[in-house]
């Protein structure tokens, strides 16, 4: 209850990088999308707005799709972690159960936009404590929560807003363009809703590194995950590894995190993360309907062949009674379809008899006729 109240208010891997430092071309080399990447996010207030398509990669065999806002969330210090930033939510106070009673109106507040040292896309949900007939948005900035001497309270809850360029869009939907505060200035970002700060591995294939240390992706090849929403150990956020594939590898044969594995491949930790919240998988409910047609149709030939069986054994006994039958004539159907008092047999005989006494009746008055 805690959490839905709370989203209402807030709304709207084996070796070391070779080089220190990665350049932004390994970067587009990373993703393999140059126009996917929010690496230029220095400065959103010059930038027009984006629409962000979505990237095909691959999990457990199957397409999915996911936005990619890039490398701005940096990882901590031991790569197992997110580093987070506060977000304001300004609230009047708490009911009985603790949820907070939201400012009506009032924007979120932020004090790092990407560019800025410190800024993150996972934002630590922060709740500010005004006074009741506080006004909304007469605070517009971080410093002005902070001078005001307001209660602060932490939520423990982390959501995943990457902040964008005013206007911006989703090809296919997926979260709201919420407006906030940066220091005065209106800024914008989609909200992706909670998410844990602990990244989760997506693989990048390469064939090896260049003299500077920058990877060289297999062309063509889409990255690959091991867990998308609903899956234990979810995160939109991913710590970038890189599989060394030998030189003559064909792109998109390595289509699992188990195929990676169990591979025995290089794989090298690029220590950076990228925002990549995962939107559909295209082929889930395809395979699931597969896997029902595919018993159905188990079933129905099951049935079938019960069917076939019991009509078989029906067809046996019906011809071992017809045989039981020619043994002893006596016992042959009747005509008609109801039991008759004459065999067939006897009626077969009787009526080749009549025939053939109705031909030499005919005959013989043929031949008076003649006289």
């Amino acid at each position: 209850m805690f959490k839905q109240s709370y989203h209402q208010s807030v709304r709207g891997i084996g070796h070391a990088p070779r080089k220190g430092i990665l350049g932004l071309a390994m970067l587009v080399l990373l993703l393999a999308v140059s126009s996917s990447l929010a690496f230029a996010q220095d400065n959103v207030f010059s930038q027009p707005a984006k629409n962000y398509e979505l990237v095909q990669g691959w999990y457990q065999g199957r397409e999915t799709f996911y936005y990619d806002f890039g490398p701005s969330t940096p990882l901590t210090e031991d790569g197992a972690g997110v580093v987070t930033a506060p977000i304001f939510v300004l609230v009047t106070g708490f009911d009985a159960d603790g949820n907070p009673q939201a400012v009506d109106g009032q924007a979120n507040i932020v004090d790092v936009i990407p560019g800025d040292e410190g800024y993150s896309d996972l934002w630590e949900v922060t709740f500010v404590t005004v006074p009741a007939d506080y006004q909304a948005n007469s605070i517009t900035s971080a410093q002005e929560v902070i001078d005001g001497g307001y209660e602060q309270t932490k939520a423990g809850v982390f959501v995943n807003c990457p902040i964008v360029p005013a206007g911006s869009t989703l090809s296919e939907g997926g979260a709201p363009l919420v407006q906030g505060w940066y220091k005065g200035q209106e800024v914008f970002y989609f909200d992706f809703g909670p998410n844990p700060t602990t990244p989760a591995p997506i693989y990048v294939l390469v064939t090896g590194f260049d003299a500077d240390g920058n990877p060289q992706a297999v062309d063509g090849q889409a990255n690959i995950v091991d867990v998308i929403p609903e899956d234990e150990g979810y995160s939109a956020f991913w710590s970038v590894n890189f599989v060394t594939v030998p030189a003559d590898y064909q792109a998109n044969t390595i289509t699992s995190a188990a195929d990676v594995l169990s591979g025995g491949y290089d794989i090298t930790p690029a220590g950076l993360a990228v925002n990549c919240p995962v939107i559909r998988t295209a082929d889930a409910m395809m395979a699931e309907g597969d896997g029902a047609m595919m018993a159905e149709d188990d079933a129905m030939m099951a049935e079938s062949d019960d069917a076939m069986m019991t009509e078989d054994d029906a067809m046996m006994a019906e011809g071992d009674d017809a045989m039981m039958t020619e043994e002893a004539p006596a016992a042959l159907p009747a005509t008609g379809g109801v039991k008759s008092g004459l065999p067939l047999w006897s009626i077969v005989i009787a009526a080749g008899t009549a025939l053939a006494g109705l031909g030499v009746y005919l005959r013989r008055r043929n031949e008076e006729k003649i006289l």
